[in-house]
């Protein structure tokens, strides 16, 4: 289903400013009016959520492409992030968005888990919009927020629906640095004997991902899992797109037992008393409603997740995120 024309229009809008503002934090207007849109929102609710958004966004420094840059010398680079936004736009005007991302994904792919999945699933919307600039926005800033996370990649035997839980005994306690969630992520990575411990597993698929990562924020209800769940999503909408889906899922798991770790590790507890939740169509006139973008695109992903895997963990974390 595409988006609707008030949505597009104020999508237009919000392409002036900047995938992200003050300390690294995203940008999630135009993610945030795609899930709204996509969830039914009303034209009044869709401006609301462009009022109260656009305060503190900031707009990209006016600076000319610069054709001479290949698009990995912009990595990392500020300066240079409007030539990169200005090929990525190129690349999916001349070839499409398929082919585009059939091109632009293979290098990025290690990074996917960047920004706290960010710049995946910004792409990702773009892609469930069929909207161009949206896709060429996202690849931008997954190429100017490229971070890798060092992992071993020796695989075990455990299944993946156990893994988190080994490394939970592992790293009891993980020491984190200041920052923000990308910050505490990469701090995982710095832990003694992280390099030697085998985090994959020998057989992972992409309804393994989705699994772990709803149960992981079921069980702990924690902010940054809450990431993992909406990457999920994502990946999902980019996977048929990537010329290696294996490459993507292993770098994706990678990214959300880091995204674990990071919390400490919490403990996960499923605690569902098989109370009689809402329906989707409330929890959906509930999420548009909402002020909070986590909200909004939690709700919309667990929507969406639940139609791909009927799985009843998806109706209530998002009847939890809404309060019913």
């Amino acid at each position: 289903m595409s988006i609707t024309r008030y949505c597009a229009e104020l999508l237009e809008a919000a392409s002036r400013y900047h995938v992200r503002y003050g300390d690294r934090l995203a940008n999630h207007l135009p993610m945030v009016l795609i899930a709204l849109d996509k969830m039914g929102a009303s034209r009044e609710q869709l401006q609301h959520a462009f009022d109260r958004s656009i305060p503190h966004l900031e707009r990209p420094e006016l600076l000319p492409p610069n054709a001479s840059f290949s698009i990995s010398d912009c990595r990392n680079r500020e300066e240079r992030f409007p030539s990169a936004l200005r090929y990525y736009e190129i690349q999916v005007k001349q070839h499409g968005i398929a082919d585009c991302l059939r091109r632009e994904l293979p290098p990025l792919l290690p990074a996917i888990a960047t920004a706290a999945f960010h710049p995946l699933i910004r792409t990702a919307y773009g892609i469930d919009a069929r909207h161009q600039q949206e896709v060429a926005a996202g690849l931008a800033y997954w190429n100017l927020e490229y971070h890798t996370l060092a992992a071993s990649e020796v695989r075990t035997s455990v299944p993946a629906a156990e893994i988190l839980h080994k490394l939970a005994e592992r790293f009891p306690i993980i020491s984190l640095a200041p920052g923000n969630i990308s910050d505490h992520m990469q701090s995982v990575t710095q832990q003694r004997g992280w390099m030697d411990t085998e985090i994959q597993p020998e057989q992972l698929g992409l309804e393994d991902i989705a699994r772990v990562a709803i149960d992981a924020y079921c069980g702990t209800m924690d902010f940054t899992l809450l990431h993992g769940v909406t990457g999920a999503h994502a990946l999902r909408l980019v996977l048929p797109y990537c010329s290696s889906p294996e490459t993507a899922l292993r770098y994706f798991w990678e990214g959300l037992a880091v995204a674990y770790l990071s919390t400490g590790p919490k403990q996960i507890t499923i605690a569902d008393n098989n109370a009689e939740l809402p329906t989707w169509k409330e929890i959906r006139k509930k999420a548009c409603d909402s002020d909070d973008d986590h909200v909004i695109k939690l709700c919309y992903s667990c929507w969406q997740e639940h139609e791909q895997y009927p799985t009843r963990s998806y109706q209530v974390a998002a009847a939890s995120a809404t309060d019913y």
